[in-house]
């Protein structure tokens, strides 16, 4: 199951790098919708590429405008929506919450949202938010409650082998920040052993069995 997951995702992300037009709904923040074409979107993109149909002409329409986007493509739903992201500095331990939203791609959605952020790889910023460390995480993972408008760092991975950095004590650490009032969630991440790089699939059965809303 980690390993689909993983595929998916990745396959996901490496869409993402192409200009491809896909089925979408776009769901605006003055409550109304669009329905159309649109590029899929990646993390910090500032405007959404979007046309009414295969023949109108592309529009530029800007990512603070937009709430969520719910994609179709090879007959698959994805769904992107425009939150804070929340990470803590490796060394002091500092939270740091980004300045304005970015795209997440939801990949679990009930009570907790998890929300992935695809990478290329490389020089990056890192879970602690030094961006002079070298990384090799192709997909960042986030969590949150359901109705919070930012989700914190959980994890990141890497598409080809699964490797996962920033478990365990992170891990904890930004559960206690996502989840405060949720003291049962807490416990049961304090717990848990993260260790075996399952990470994905331990949180959404410790999600499944402690709802926090």
């Amino acid at each position: 199951m980690k390993k689909i997951i993983l595929l998916v995702i990745a396959l996901l992300f490496a869409t993402t790098g192409h200009a491809k037009f896909s089925k979408a709904t776009l769901y605006m923040e003055d409550g109304s919708t669009k329905k159309g074409l649109a590029e899929m979107v990646e993390s910090d993109d500032s405007k959404v590429v979007f046309k009414t149909d295969e023949e109108a002409k592309k529009e530029k329409i800007a990512s603070t405008d937009i709430k969520k986007i719910e994609f179709e493509s090879d007959d698959k739903k994805y769904v992107a929506e425009r939150l804070y992201a929340t990470t803590a500095n490796l060394l002091t331990g500092k939270f740091s919450r980004s300045k304005k939203k970015v795209w997440f791609y939801i990949i679990y959605d009930k009570d907790v949202k998890i929300g992935g952020i695809g990478a290329e790889g490389g020089r990056r910023p890192n879970a602690g938010g030094t961006s002079s460390v070298v990384t090799f995480a192709n997909t960042a993972y986030y969590f949150g409650k359901k109705n919070s408008e930012e989700l914190v760092f959980g994890n990141a991975t890497t598409a080809s082998n699964g490797f996962a950095i920033g478990t365990d004590s992170l891990i904890r650490k930004m559960a206690k920040e996502a989840f405060a009032g949720c003291p049962k969630l807490i416990d049961a991440i304090e717990k848990e052993n993260f260790k075996n790089g399952d990470v994905l699939n331990q949180l959404k059965a410790i999600f499944e069995k402690y709802k926090c809303k």
